[in-house]
């Protein structure tokens, strides 16, 4: 009897760890993380201190946000090599994976942009003065 409750609790442990379950990763550190996207190139972090950039699933981040002036980053969008980063300045816009930054947000009214959606070629960006759309990478 002892062998079959042995074995039942064996195959309980298996199936619940085959089940899967979150484990957590390292950082990046020294700021709550605000959104995510993955690129061609690995995850990206949005925070209160810029963009993170992991290619290794998660267990190291390195900065890339040369060129934001605003760090408070709430939501990332990839298109293609285009990664745009929305803050409560406006869009900006990196072709190269997040090395330099350049404001993209020419024609929006309200700068504080809060959420950034992809579809084709086309880049939305939502703000407290409605939503807005770009069809060439958010040049206009």
């Amino acid at each position: 009897m002892k062998n079959i409750i042995l074995s039942l609790a064996m195959v309980c442990c298996v199936a619940s760890s085959a089940a899967g379950q979150w484990v957590q990763t390292n950082g990046p550190y020294g700021s709550n993380i605000l959104c995510l996207a993955v690129g061609r190139l690995g995850l990206f972090a949005g925070t209160k201190n810029g963009v993170f950039l992991s290619t290794n699933n998660a267990n190291s981040w390195t900065a890339v946000s040369n060129g934001l002036t605003d760090s408070y980053v709430v939501s990332l969008a990839i298109n293609g090599t285009n990664i745009f980063a929305a803050t409560s300045s406006g869009v900006f816009r990196s072709t190269d994976s997040g090395t330099r930054w350049t404001a993209v947000d020419s024609g929006i009214t309200n700068s504080y942009v809060l959420s950034l959606a992809v579809s084709g070629t086309n880049l939305f960006a939502a703000t407290y003065g409605g939503v807005f759309r770009s069809t060439n990478n958010g040049t206009s």
